[in-house]
């Protein structure tokens, strides 16, 4: 599976120590340098500079010449607008983003997308994280905000996924 993933993906998971189900569930991510650059800014957090920058086996970093010949909105912020010029070109089978409006314009393209909280509920109804509500709040604690409702609805899910086993 190519696998195409944006910032907001790999800055949390990495943050909160869940960086294996990168490797685990897509084996090889593809990122625009323009990702790279924005996961090794001085503002990231030093652990995610620092697992990025030392380009794990399964982090794959591509050049993306122009987004604009692939009509990418330019309301996008650079990352985003690289990501999903980088999923056109490959192309991608999935595209990891979480931004409203690059997950919009990716939709529009016909990416299957999917984003940090997919990535958790994937893994954990692979076996490959214990605790899902402690991760969740592990990643709210990072600085990644889950409106409520949402949430609500996550844990309701992993509570099926538990009565399931």
């Amino acid at each position: 599976m190519v696998t195409v993933s944006n910032t907001i993906p790999l800055r949390y998971l990495i943050a909160i120590g869940q960086e294996h189900l990168f490797e685990e569930l897509f084996s090889k991510i593809f990122i625009p340098s323009a990702v790279f650059d924005e996961l090794t800014h001085p503002h990231s957090p030093e652990s995610v500079r620092s697992f990025i920058s030392s380009k794990p086996r399964w982090l794959e970093i591509r050049a993306v010449n122009d987004p604009g010949v692939h009509s990418v909105p330019h309301l996008l912020h650079r990352g985003e607008r690289q990501a999903i010029a980088l999923a056109e070109t490959l192309p991608a089978d999935l595209l990891l983003i979480d931004e409203k409006y690059g997950r919009r314009a990716a939709s529009g393209r016909k990416f299957k997308i999917s984003g940090t909280l997919g990535v958790l509920e994937t893994a954990e109804s692979l076996g490959l994280i214990d605790k899902f509500p402690n991760v969740l709040e592990e990643l709210k604690a990072s600085g990644f905000y889950i409106k409520p409702p949402l949430e609500g609805l996550l844990l309701r899910r992993h509570d099926q996924r538990k009565g399931g086993r």
